[in-house]
């Protein structure tokens, strides 16, 4: 099976902002099922720029597709994420809320992250200010824009693999 995807071409590492796509204010998000990403359920272990991180996906239930983050680094756990990808209309949607290792929310009580898609390509998932793409059967790399309000500060390379 081929997987087609931007993120294997060399660009994507010298140039990893050129993963990221943004919503503009009163853009549609793009049409897509949540079961495209049925692929994603089971466990993986990526590497982030600090330490090892855990993703846990759980298969697609009632339009949603939960899943849990642990980052860690040699110290510790640096962060916990309750992470949903939401079937929300005709389109998908990331869901994230953040704590950390002593379980206090990053985001308000009340809140969380969503990110919609943006555009997809292949079998890669352009949500807002971040990239999903599938690299392999067993594989899949995240780009990921850190921003402090409205300043780009950096783009994160996470690859994954699946856990056997």
């Amino acid at each position: 099976m081929a997987f087609a995807g931007v993120a294997t071409d060399a660009r994507a590492q010298t140039n990893p902002r050129a993963m990221i796509r943004l919503l503009k204010p009163g853009q549609p998000p793009k049409p897509c099922q949540l079961s495209d990403l049925q692929w994603l359920e089971g466990d993986w272990v990526g590497q982030m720029p600090f330490g090892p991180v855990e993703h846990v996906k759980l298969p697609i239930a009632f339009g949603h597709m939960p899943g849990f983050v642990r980052a860690m680094n040699p110290d510790g756990v640096v962060f916990y994420e309750i992470v949903v990808f939401a079937q929300i209309g005709a389109t998908i949607a990331q869901q994230v809320k953040h704590f950390t290792s002593s379980l206090v929310g990053w985001e308000p009580k009340d809140t969380h992250l969503e990110r919609f898609l943006v555009e997809r390509d292949g079998d890669t998932y352009f949500f807002d200010g971040f990239t999903l793409s599938r690299t392999g059967p067993d594989s899949y790399t995240v780009f990921f824009l850190n921003r402090d309000g409205d300043k780009e500060l950096d783009t994160l390379i996470v690859p994954f693999k699946r856990k056997t």
